[in-house]
């Protein structure tokens, strides 16, 4: 099966901040990892470039 090189690039913004309402610092804490996952499943990015890698053929004998 042939082994693919991917680059990516990310659309990160470099700094967020958020405010958040919550009665003690654990409810603070757990809101802002809900936070911190949301932004990390929905990151925005580009393929950039997708190439197949090359092997000789003496590997493979």
């Amino acid at each position: 099966m042939p082994e693919y090189e991917v680059k990516i690039k990310f659309h990160i913004f470099p700094y967020r901040k958020f405010n958040i309402i919550a009665t003690d610092d654990e409810e603070a804490r757990r809101i802002a990892k809900i936070q911190a996952e949301h932004i990390i499943n929905t990151l925005d990015f580009t393929i950039a470039s997708i190439r197949t890698k090359r092997y000789l053929m003496d590997r493979f004998l």
